[in-house]
């Protein structure tokens, strides 16, 4: 749904679209129940602040909340491109929505593109960016799911493997690469156990 009324009206709409989210308590089967929130140019950037605060606080304790992105977008120059300015504003903004989300854990590809992205959050909240192999993503699941349980972790990963990574955690071939084009997908993934999964996809920056 897309979202172009007050910060009144896309409280109230979160707070439905969370209600609902978490309302289903059937197991063990496969769970996917995607949110799409876009918020538009008018919404205020602090609305979108608003709406990562509310989507936590409605998590469950007892699971694992992977937060998932694509790196920012880049210069574009070589085989291993950095962050444009465009890119690094996006960076800063990341850090600034989730500036109220205790993070455990911070996780990057091994690349500079992604982790720049990931650096503004990972020094605001004093975590070391750590980094993952983005085709092996069944054991990173596995420990991560065992090692942050009621915790929260970041992901900046790419237009191919971010996706990848979401049909892990939901055990099901649902998403497909991320346009080329777009750098603003966020997604909130609580992970219940490997395979069993709610995701709200949100857009995040200008």
């Amino acid at each position: 749904m897309k979202i172009k009324t007050n910060s009144t009206a896309l409280i109230l709409s979160i707070f439905a679209s969370v209600l609902l989210l978490f309302s289903c308590t059937k197991d063990p089967e496969v769970i996917i129940e995607t949110e799409t929130i876009t918020v538009t140019d008018t919404i205020i950037l602090v609305d979108t602040v608003t709406v990562i605060e509310t989507i936590f606080e409605m998590v469950p304790d007892t699971a694992t909340t992977f937060v998932l992105l694509r790196h920012a977008e880049t210069t574009g120059s070589g085989s291993d491109p950095n962050l444009s300015s465009e890119g690094q504003a996006r960076a800063n903004e990341l850090s600034r929505i989730l500036g109220n989300v205790p993070l455990d854990a911070v996780f990057s590809t091994n690349f500079n593109r992604t982790m720049q992205t990931a650096e503004p959050t990972a020094i605001d909240q004093a975590l070391t960016i750590e980094n993952y192999d983005p085709f092996n993503l069944d054991p990173f699941v596995v420990t991560t799911i065992a090692a942050y349980r009621e915790g929260v972790v970041l992901v900046v990963g790419h237009s191919n493997t971010t996706p990848s990574l979401l049909n892990v955690l939901v055990g099901s071939n649902t998403y497909s690469n991320l346009p080329e084009s777009e750098y603003d997908n966020l997604f909130v993934v609580t992970v219940f156990e490997k395979g069993r999964s709610k995701v709200i996809h949100m857009k995040y920056g200008d």
